[in-house]
């Protein structure tokens, strides 16, 4: 007994070294984030479990929903001055979301969380950032240029803590021509498909409306066969709709003369 406490005080203790927390990439991005985002908390690989909650009251069911989100992340979660969630940042080769079942897109669209997927080999300036986020939330535009964003402590990065007291949360109903830009930063259906880009813009404050005109690029409504569009515009054209989708909930139906009186 006395031999085998001896034996176990004598063995070393591993040595371990201070590791990076980001490559130098990461940080690079990061600090951009920072910029675009300067009076929010921004936090990077962040678990689904941390995010949303299983809304069954069943103890068993639960668990297992619970265990269902166990490893999954997302690389950057945005939170508002009062710690309130504002939207997910997942960075993928080529930008493509994923959105076949039980994927992370699913699992944040049946929580209601703003999903933002880009291509992490052509990641958006913070320029493009700040049109993106503006419609749901108050920023002030960035000092000076993209340049030099690589060095985490420079002043304007450093600022995101200062007065976060001040974020104001307009009510917003509908896209922007803005925010629009923001979600095709490559501009593919633009320069391809100036008149279907046009109309975009044009419909993108009425919901529904830019939701019907969407839906008529994919149906076969002429006499000749429709040639489609390419993987890219595709890609730009269902990010746009499925942004869209979260204002459409938000609209009211105004209520019509013979619903009133219809029962009477």
């Amino acid at each position: 007994m006395l031999s085998r406490l001896l034996k176990k005080n004598t063995e070393s203790i591993p040595a371990f070294t201070k590791k990076p927390f980001f490559r130098s990439e990461d940080k690079a991005f990061y600090a951009r984030l920072r910029r675009a985002l300067p009076k929010c908390y921004v936090f990077p690989d962040v678990e689904l479990r941390a995010l949303m909650t299983p809304v069954s009251t069943d103890p068993k069911q639960r668990r297992v929903e619970k265990e269902y989100l166990s490893g999954r992340k997302v690389d950057y979660a945005v939170f508002d001055a009062r710690l309130s969630l504002l939207c997910v940042i997942e960075l993928k080769t080529g930008g493509l979301v994923d959105s076949t079942p039980g994927s992370n897109a699913e699992l944040l669209g049946s929580a209601s969380i703003r999903h933002f997927c880009w291509d992490k080999l052509n990641l958006p300036t913070s320029e493009q950032m700040i049109r993106l986020f503006s419609p749901f939330v108050m920023i002030a535009a960035p000092r000076g240029s993209d340049a030099g964003e690589g060095s985490a402590d420079t002043p304007q990065v450093n600022s995101t803590f200062v007065e976060v007291d001040e974020i104001v949360m307009p009510r917003i109903t509908s896209l922007t021509v803005e925010a629009v830009e923001a979600l095709a930063p490559m501009s593919y259906t633009k320069n391809a498909y100036p008149h279907v880009w046009e109309r975009i813009c044009l419909f993108c404050n009425d919901p529904a409306h830019l939701a019907d005109y969407i839906a008529t690029l994919s149906m076969q409504n002429r006499s000749v066969k429709r040639a489609g569009f390419p993987a890219a515009v595709m890609v730009e054209i269902n990010e746009i709709e499925r942004v869209n989708a979260q204002f459409i909930d938000k609209v009211q139906e105004k209520v019509s003369w013979n619903d009133v009186f219809a029962d009477r």
